[in-house]
């Protein structure tokens, strides 16, 4: 199963942080991959809204459809921010 999200206002660095503490390991600078799982990471264009400019992060993640679903589940209460 594949799965591409696109981030905006997040770093890259903590994506990758995140993914570690779900089980990842950083093997090299945009591939984290875990028991099941793989997430290469990109940097897109920046999005602008007025004056802000804000990282855009592409996330393909790869992996059996089970494995991955409880992954974002748990990824994604990581990603909820204040602020947006």
């Amino acid at each position: 199963m594949e799965i591409k999200r696109e981030y905006h206002g997040i770093p890259l660095r903590v994506i990758t942080d995140y993914l570690i503490e779900l089980g990842g390991t950083r093997i090299g600078e945009d591939l984290v991959r875990g028991k099941g799982w793989s997430a290469t990471l990109s940097r897109g264009e920046p999005f602008v809204l007025g004056a802000l400019h804000l990282d855009t992060i592409h996330v393909h993640f790869e992996g059996d459809a089970s494995v991955l679903n409880r992954l974002l589940a748990s990824f994604d209460l990581r990603m909820i921010r204040a602020g947006g």
